[in-house]
């Protein structure tokens, strides 16, 4: 008997804790900052790799053209 209590005290503390709403904390101006600072070095290698795929691409086309076929 003992041990089905200490089971639904722990099932229903473990229950009561998950569904206590955390508080949410606004971001700072760093943290907002640091983000921006990725999301531009992110968007800055996405764009590299596609002008470095467009390069591979016309060069690939270029040797097509001028003999026959790309390297």
């Amino acid at each position: 008997m003992k041990r089905v209590f200490f089971i639904t005290a722990v099932a229903l503390t473990t229950l009561f804790a998950s569904c206590k709403e955390t508080k949410k904390e606004e971001a700072t101006p760093n943290v907002q900052e640091n983000v921006n600072k990725d999301n531009n070095m992110e968007m800055m290698s996405t764009q590299d790799s596609i002008q470095m795929a467009r390069k591979m691409k016309m060069d690939s086309i270029e040797q097509v053209k001028s003999h026959g076929h790309a390297h």
